[in-house]
């Protein structure tokens, strides 16, 4: 019996530790798409630096996504970005704060929501740029700070060895067809695919233009306004991306060594 004891004590150790190897940070870039339904949540994690973009719907998936990527003894996020104050892409951020400090956070639009944290915030419209190590970050839209909804919804692009990744939050048609007359670099290696696939955005010329390898698409399984499209889906075959979808694939983790 007391051998028995001895074995099922070890093996718990033995989990312990198996799980403290596990959390240790490496010096990889990952970007992970959480899988949070119909909404968006991103994490960008490099060694103990993370940042999150967008926190998906108050339905606990985001919460869920940050106990699977993030350390358990790191309580500290660094960087938020709020791309636009939509519930499925801010609601969970109260209920984040009450476990993680947050260190800055980055918005395009005037919050609706009651954060209690205090947060240092800085506002940014298109123009915008901010480093973090080797990564720099440019904001491309809005021009200007203010207005509500997918409007004013911010796109910001990383830029990592030679590589850029655009996120596009649920930028529509309009604010496509505004960035392609003042943003004039073609080709990124990936794209957060806008609005959920919706065929508000991701026009055929803007596409064409940006021409990723990669998209992902966050999207929620069976929602009700049948994102993705299939005019965008056609889209991106066209110019033969790679596409990855939360709504079939979960989490999708991207990274550069």
């Amino acid at each position: 019996m007391e051998k028995r004891k001895f074995k099922i004590l070890m093996l718990g150790l033995f989990l312990i530790i198996l799980g403290l190897f596990l959390s240790i940070p490496d010096g990889k870039l990952r970007l992970v798409f959480c899988d949070v339904g119909q909404g968006d949540g991103a994490l960008l994690i490099k060694g103990k630096w993370q940042m999150m973009i967008d926190s998906g719907a108050d339905n606990g998936k985001m919460e869920r996504c940050l106990d699977r990527y993030l350390p358990f003894w790191d309580k500290k996020i660094e960087t938020v970005v709020i791309s636009h104050w939509d519930n499925d892409h801010s609601g969970a951020l109260s209920k984040i704060m009450k476990s993680y400090k947050i260190n800055k956070l980055f918005e395009s639009s005037p919050s609706d929501k009651n954060i209690e944290q205090e947060i240092y915030t800085e506002k940014i419209r298109a123009g915008d740029s901010f480093k973090y190590g080797e990564m720099a970050f440019e904001v491309i839209y809005p021009r200007k700070f203010g207005g509500e909804g997918n409007e004013t919804s911010m796109v910001l692009v990383l830029n990592y060895e030679d590589k850029k990744f655009m996120f596009t939050g649920d930028v529509n048609l309009t604010g496509e067809g505004e960035m392609m007359t003042w943003w004039k670099k073609e080709g990124v290696e990936g794209l957060k695919v806008s609005h959920h696939g919706s065929d508000s955005g991701s026009s055929e010329e803007w596409l064409k233009r940006l021409s990723p390898a990669i998209a992902v698409i966050s999207v929620g399984k069976i929602n009700n306004y049948g994102h993705p499209k299939q005019t965008t889906l056609n889209n991106l075959n066209a110019i033969g991306s790679k596409i990855f979808r939360t709504d079939e694939k979960g989490d999708i983790i991207l990274s550069w060594d």
